[in-house]
């Protein structure tokens, strides 16, 4: 059966260890307060070792987890001015992972505007590939405004579905 434990992010999947990639010291000196105490815990900012395709990483673990076992995966690749070519390589790894993954649904890709820039010019297009037990990989490209001084980026979130649900409560 298709499994998101079976998807890797710079050779990081679900269930791993993130002791395997970072020392508990980085993990903790990273750890954003994004959740409040919640029940996850998020390191942001990590730097893949051998930077493959990413050149930013956040990783989920609930927050009394010892081992660091993820939940969830962000990996994040900067486009400089060059938001087509975040479109080219988000319709690229959306194919992949269908080709992979034969059970996932693929919803449709959605534009809208970024809640972080109160202007409304920066935009996302968003899609999700969800597993048939909710756990779901989605996929972003952010058009950000010049205004903001952010580069434009790609975004792989694998999230399982107890995660997903935790992160939807607190932003929606």
């Amino acid at each position: 059966a298709d499994d998101i434990r079976d998807f890797q992010i710079e050779g990081m999947s679900i269930g791993d260890s993130a002791l395997n990639f970072f020392s508990k010291k980085i993990l903790i000196k990273n750890e954003k307060d994004w959740f409040k105490g919640g029940k996850y815990s998020i390191s942001a900012d990590l730097e893949p070792s051998l930077k493959k395709n990413y050149d930013s990483l956040q990783l989920v673990y609930l927050t009394n987890d010892q081992k660091f076992k993820l939940k969830g995966i962000e990996a994040v690749k900067f486009f400089q001015y060059d938001i087509d070519k975040c479109y080219s390589s988000f319709d690229e790894i959306s194919s992949q992972i269908q080709t992979l993954f034969t059970s996932i649904s693929v919803s449709k890709k959605v534009n809208f505007k970024h809640s972080y820039d109160k202007s409304g010019k920066t935009t996302v297009l968003q899609q999700d590939l969800t597993f048939p037990n909710n756990d779901t990989v989605s996929i972003f490209c952010e058009d950000w405004s010049k205004e903001t001084n952010f580069t434009d980026a790609l975004r792989i979130s694998i999230r399982t579905s107890s995660y997903k649900k935790f992160f939807l409560n607190i932003y929606n």
